[in-house]
Protein backbone atom coordinates (compact mmCIF):
# COMPACT_ATOMS: atom_id res chain seq x y z
CA UNK A 1 0.00 0.00 0.00
CA UNK A 2 1.35 3.26 -1.27
CA UNK A 3 1.63 6.38 1.18
CA UNK A 4 -0.93 8.06 -0.21
CA UNK A 5 -3.37 5.39 -0.13
CA UNK A 6 -2.08 5.01 3.78
CA UNK A 7 -2.80 8.95 4.20
CA UNK A 8 -6.68 8.59 2.41
CA UNK A 9 -7.54 5.65 4.83
CA UNK A 10 -9.89 6.93 7.47
CA UNK A 11 -9.78 4.45 10.72
CA UNK A 12 -12.64 3.12 12.62
CA UNK A 13 -14.08 4.78 15.63
CA UNK A 14 -12.21 3.96 18.59
CA UNK A 15 -14.07 2.32 21.14
CA UNK A 16 -11.78 2.12 23.56
CA UNK A 17 -10.99 5.84 23.87
CA UNK A 18 -14.52 7.04 24.52
CA UNK A 19 -14.45 10.59 25.92
CA UNK A 20 -16.89 12.15 28.14
CA UNK A 21 -17.49 14.51 25.33
CA UNK A 22 -18.42 11.45 23.25
CA UNK A 23 -20.59 10.00 25.80
CA UNK A 24 -22.99 13.68 26.01
CA UNK A 25 -22.87 13.30 21.96
CA UNK A 26 -24.63 9.67 21.76
CA UNK A 27 -26.70 10.78 24.84
CA UNK A 28 -28.39 13.67 22.79
CA UNK A 29 -28.33 11.53 19.95
CA UNK A 30 -30.40 8.97 22.43
CA UNK A 31 -32.50 11.55 23.68
CA UNK A 32 -33.26 13.07 20.23
CA UNK A 33 -34.91 9.41 19.16
CA UNK A 34 -37.03 8.83 22.77
CA UNK A 35 -38.35 12.10 21.65
CA UNK A 36 -39.38 11.14 18.70
CA UNK A 37 -41.29 7.78 18.90
CA UNK A 38 -43.18 6.66 14.95
CA UNK A 39 -41.48 9.70 13.21
CA UNK A 40 -39.65 8.13 10.00
CA UNK A 41 -36.50 7.27 9.98
CA UNK A 42 -35.34 9.35 7.02
CA UNK A 43 -36.77 12.60 8.84
CA UNK A 44 -34.82 11.62 11.97
CA UNK A 45 -31.41 11.08 9.85
CA UNK A 46 -31.85 14.56 8.20
CA UNK A 47 -32.93 16.06 11.16
CA UNK A 48 -29.69 14.73 13.11
CA UNK A 49 -27.60 15.56 10.67
CA UNK A 50 -28.55 19.10 10.84
CA UNK A 51 -28.18 19.33 14.34
CA UNK A 52 -24.98 18.06 14.05
CA UNK A 53 -23.95 19.67 11.25
CA UNK A 54 -22.98 17.11 9.01
CA UNK A 55 -24.67 19.07 6.02
CA UNK A 56 -23.75 22.70 5.26
CA UNK A 57 -26.72 25.37 6.20
CA UNK A 58 -25.67 28.63 4.53
CA UNK A 59 -25.90 31.50 7.20
CA UNK A 60 -27.69 34.72 6.39
CA UNK A 61 -24.87 37.40 5.84
CA UNK A 62 -25.00 40.31 8.37
CA UNK A 63 -23.10 42.20 5.58
CA UNK A 64 -26.16 42.20 3.65
CA UNK A 65 -28.89 43.26 6.06
CA UNK A 66 -30.46 46.86 6.14
CA UNK A 67 -29.21 46.28 10.16
CA UNK A 68 -25.76 46.45 9.12
CA UNK A 69 -25.75 49.39 6.67
CA UNK A 70 -27.77 51.49 9.05
CA UNK A 71 -25.41 50.67 12.04
CA UNK A 72 -21.78 49.82 10.30
CA UNK A 73 -20.49 52.66 10.86
CA UNK A 74 -21.88 53.37 14.39
CA UNK A 75 -19.96 52.61 18.01
CA UNK A 76 -22.38 49.69 19.01
CA UNK A 77 -21.01 46.32 20.24
CA UNK A 78 -22.33 43.40 18.38
CA UNK A 79 -22.59 39.49 18.38
CA UNK A 80 -23.97 37.12 17.49
CA UNK A 81 -26.14 34.84 19.98
CA UNK A 82 -27.21 32.35 17.42
CA UNK A 83 -29.63 31.45 14.74
CA UNK A 84 -33.08 30.65 13.64
CA UNK A 85 -33.50 28.23 11.11
CA UNK A 86 -36.43 28.82 8.34
CA UNK A 87 -36.64 28.49 4.42
CA UNK A 88 -35.73 31.31 1.93
CA UNK A 89 -37.83 32.92 -0.35
CA UNK A 90 -36.74 30.01 -2.67
CA UNK A 91 -37.75 27.02 -0.12
CA UNK A 92 -34.10 26.72 0.61
CA UNK A 93 -32.88 26.01 4.44
CA UNK A 94 -31.18 29.32 6.19
CA UNK A 95 -29.90 30.30 9.15
CA UNK A 96 -30.49 33.60 10.00
CA UNK A 97 -28.31 35.43 12.76
CA UNK A 98 -29.88 36.42 16.16
CA UNK A 99 -27.80 39.57 16.55
CA UNK A 100 -27.42 41.62 20.07
CA UNK A 101 -26.29 44.58 20.49
CA UNK A 102 -25.04 46.97 23.15
CA UNK A 103 -23.90 50.38 23.52
CA UNK A 104 -24.12 53.38 26.64
CA UNK A 105 -28.00 54.27 26.52
CA UNK A 106 -26.71 57.97 25.67
CA UNK A 107 -25.18 56.68 22.87
CA UNK A 108 -28.18 54.40 21.77
CA UNK A 109 -30.20 57.95 22.31
CA UNK A 110 -27.77 59.78 19.79
CA UNK A 111 -27.70 56.62 17.29
CA UNK A 112 -31.80 56.70 17.69
CA UNK A 113 -32.13 60.19 16.81
CA UNK A 114 -29.56 60.28 13.62
CA UNK A 115 -31.49 56.87 12.72
CA UNK A 116 -34.58 58.90 12.33
CA UNK A 117 -33.11 61.87 10.62
CA UNK A 118 -31.70 59.73 8.03
CA UNK A 119 -34.98 57.81 7.74
CA UNK A 120 -37.25 61.23 7.30
CA UNK A 121 -34.86 61.98 3.99
CA UNK A 122 -35.30 58.85 2.22
CA UNK A 123 -37.38 59.20 -0.51
CA UNK A 124 -40.95 57.44 0.14
CA UNK A 125 -43.27 55.39 -2.61
CA UNK A 126 -45.04 58.71 -3.03
CA UNK A 127 -42.10 60.42 -4.23
CA UNK A 128 -41.10 58.22 -6.66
Amino acid sequence: MSEKEKSELEPNYDYGSITDKDKKVVEEVISLLEARPGVPMNMVIAELKEKFELVNIPMMKVEDSVWHQLTKDERIGQSMQGFKQTTDSEGNKIRIPHIGFSADLDYLDEFVNRLAKKIATLPTAEDK
